[in-house]
């Protein structure tokens, strides 16, 4: 049996089931059991005009939870190949997606079937992915990891893998005490990493930041006759309603029902997550799909290029739908110039929190 440090002796007992700091040096050396202690809460600093978050009761944020779930984010071992982490599809310095491409290729070569997601502001979400498959971010973990077509990993050789390593098993000590190292602990350190990326502007709501063009591009995005997006991307913290909606990329819903896939309901038929505008000028291609490359093809869609059938794509967003010439069946071109285009543009591009892309405390 391992001696214990005389001095120890005492707090051992009454404290053994809980865990140390994160600190490698607390493990004096490899024949002493270590003293524990619980963990020690996180405190996720936001900014002031920003809404509590809700953490989940069963995960709370603690230090050692967050520093668990970065070194896991970033760990190609939750992968079949032990080549591929969820960083590398979700890169911090193009905030959190994958770069440039419309569909990450997962390990075994295959291509995923939807453009990766900034993974900022998500612990504000109410439900994951752009279908809405998972109604909690740890749910959302489990996903890519045992994906054919992502991570394609066997959770039990995942477990196998992190016993094997001492420094795993300190981690997971650490951040939830003595026992085993589980899957449900793994996503729930994940997880919490996740939940600290914040992502802030004060453009949307403070004109005083927003140069010349910004502020026309600002009157664009809530003129009803020409950009009308403020619907969806309410202006405030997020740019974002999290809500989902038929935006009228395809003819046919059908062909991709998109949130209708997970609840079988009719009124969600082509219904994906509307995403969030902050540090968008990184996050090229755009849509679910990643069908548009530049912000400039999103705006002539929403002008010109938006479908609506009443058989096929009932379910249109009405704030579209108002935009749709029946008699024509196209939509109606909006009141906009060249110049109000450019200029929400420029707009939409300067909603940005370059601290997401550079933030060490988010990093490998």
């Amino acid at each position: 049996m391992n001696r214990l440090k005389v001095s120890g002796f005492i707090y051992g007992l009454l404290l053994v089931g809980f865990l140390p700091g994160c600190k490698k040096d607390f493990f004096v050396n490899e024949n002493t059991i270590a003293i524990t202690s619980k963990p020690t809460a996180y405190k996720l600093n936001l900014p002031k005009s920003f809404p509590p978050m809700k953490i989940p009761a069963s995960n709370p944020l603690t230090n050692e939870g967050v520093a668990l779930g970065k070194k896991l984010f970033y760990d190609p071992l939750l992968s079949s190949n032990n080549k591929q982490a969820c960083g590398s599809c979700h890169q911090q310095n193009v905030s959190f997606v994958d770069s440039a491409v419309k569909f990450s290729k997962g390990v075994t070569g295959v291509l995923g079937g939807r453009n990766s997601m900034p993974i900022y502001n998500v612990g504000y979400a109410k439900a994951w992915f752009w279908d809405g498959r998972a109604k909690t971010l740890e749910e959302q973990v489990f996903h890519p990891i045992t994906s054919q077509n992502e991570m394609n990993q066997d959770l039990e050789v995942l477990i196998d893998e992190l016993n094997n390593s001492d420094e795993y098993k300190k981690m997971y000590t650490a951040a939830f005490g003595q026992g085993e190292i589980t899957f449900d602990k793994t996503t729930k350190a994940i997880a919490q990493f996740m939940r600290t990326i914040i992502a802030y502007t004060p453009k949307p709501l403070d004109t005083s930041k927003l140069n010349a063009s910004e502020k026309r591009g600002l009157l664009v995005f809530i003129d009803e006759k020409k950009g009308d997006c403020f619907h969806c991307h309410e202006l405030g913290n997020f740019m974002t309603n999290y809500k989902f909606s038929n935006n009228g990329l395809n003819l046919n819903s059908i062909n991709d029902p998109g949130l209708y896939a997970v609840t079988r309901n009719p009124e969600d038929l082509g219904k994906f997550k509307v995403p969030a505008l902050i540090n968008i000028k990184y996050t090229a291609p755009y849509m679910h799909d990643g069908r548009f490359k530049t912000l400039r093809e999103v705006i002539d869609f929403y002008d010109t290029g938006f479908h609506f059938h009443p058989q096929t794509n009932y379910y249109l967003d009405p704030n579209l739908k108002k935009h749709f010439d029946n008699s024509t069946n196209k939509p109606t071109p909006r009141t906009w110039t060249e110049q109000d285009k450019q200029d929400i543009i420029n707009f939409i591009n300067g909603l940005v929190d370059e601290s997401v892309n550079t933030n060490q405390i988010y990093s490998k």
